[in-house]
């Protein structure tokens, strides 16, 4: 998202402009400027992590699929121990692999907390994995979070992560006691804990086949339209590809996920972001106007609606639409803030700039 703190890199220079350089400036002392010139650079980046809080999303399993036998790996729970998968061959396997700072992953291991729970006296063995090289402690402090009956191992290296073809995360897999891949929950869904639970209890022989399809069936869990499943996949792709800076391809593939689902909202605000980023502000508009009809004023739309409308040169609007995001959130982003002190100081209303300055500065410290 390098782009995008570039479209606000001059916005980040007003510290040495003619408002906070002026001795006369009231009401504002040399320690309290030097202090929020300090912190009012972090602010690029809460705007970064703001358009890329949406999910943390996984595509399929590159080299295995369904009905596959796991090689056999010796993975290393946080307690020292090693398990083999092969040692484990006559058990049902759950292998969770989820990262730091992640809502996916934290839902997810959420979920398999739940799960694990059920099953703690049955022959399965449940492994939380940590795929983004996270410390023992880390792991250990997100094992006591959940508090799960499942062991939490670590895969410093990533050979369980690459030999098994993982290319994001989250992502579980479910081993039958023959040793096969039985499930692959590429991505963490609404269905998770419904789905996980029965592929379980089936492995288990708890339920027949019908009954498992009975589980699985859209009807008796939240209905997604096939189109919906498809468009959330070309996210997820697109996600994937500007992890490895191939921002073309990932632009189509989100282009491909507005096609799959018209009215899904969430390619439109990616689009946006991207656009803003590359400086396409027409384009920009046009996506997040789409965005904010598919989708209840989400806050980010708003917040890079009215930065596209200050990069338009159009501050009345942008003025208006920050004015309504700050005002109508109970938590609203320092970000708007600032982007209207922006324009106020560029309208030489220097009272009313540094009054949205001051309220971006005491939410960027309050966070």
């Amino acid at each position: 998202m390098k782009g995008l703190i570039q479209v606000e890199s001059k916005a980040f220079t007003f510290a040495n402009t003619p408002i906070l350089q002026h001795s006369s400036t009231p009401n504002v002392s040399h320690a309290e400027r030097a202090h929020f010139m300090r912190k009012a650079r972090v602010l690029a980046w809460i705007t970064l992590l703001i358009i890329c809080s949406h999910l943390s999303l996984a595509v399929a399993i590159g080299h295995h699929k369904q009905g596959d036998r796991v090689p056999n790996l010796a993975i290393r729970t946080i307690d020292g121990k090693q398990i083999s998968l092969e040692e484990q061959k006559g058990k049902i396997i759950v292998l969770a692999f989820w990262k730091q700072e992640d809502d996916k992953s934290t839902k997810m291991l959420t979920d398999l907390s739940r799960i694990s729970q059920e099953f703690q006296d049955r022959d399965v063995t449940f492994l939380a994995i940590n795929g983004d090289k996270a410390s023992d402690q880390q792991i250990r402090d997100m094992a006591l979070a959940k508090e799960p009956s499942c062991l939490f191992a670590s895969d410093p290296d990533l050979t369980t992560y690459s030999s098994l073809g993982i290319l994001v995360l989250p992502t579980t897999l479910i081993v039958g006691p023959d040793g096969k891949l039985a499930f692959i929950q590429d991505l963490y869904s609404r269905n998770f804990y419904a789905q996980t639970r029965a592929y379980v209890r089936f492995l288990l022989g708890e339920i027949t086949q019908d009954q498992l399809n009975t589980e699985l069936d859209p009807g008796t869990s939240v209905k997604v339209s096939a189109a919906r499943i498809k468009a959330e996949r070309y996210v997820n792709l697109g996600r994937v590809l500007l992890d490895i800076k191939e921002r073309a391809k990932a632009r189509e593939a989100l282009n491909k996920a507005v096609e799959a689902d018209p009215s899904f909202a969430e390619p439109h605000l990616f689009l946006a972001g991207l656009c803003l980023e590359d400086k396409e502000l027409r384009v920009a508009g046009a996506e997040l106007e789409q965005a904010l009809i598919l989708c209840s004023s989400p806050r980010e739309g708003k917040l890079l609606q009215g930065l596209t409308y200050a990069g338009q040169g159009e501050d009345g609007r942008a003025i208006a639409v920050l004015q309504e995001l700050v005002e109508n959130n109970p938590q609203p982003p320092p970000e708007a803030y600032y982007q209207i002190g922006k324009i106020y100081e560029k309208q030489n209303k220097t009272s009313e700039a540094l009054a949205a300055y001051r309220m971006a500065l005491e939410l960027l410290l309050a966070k």
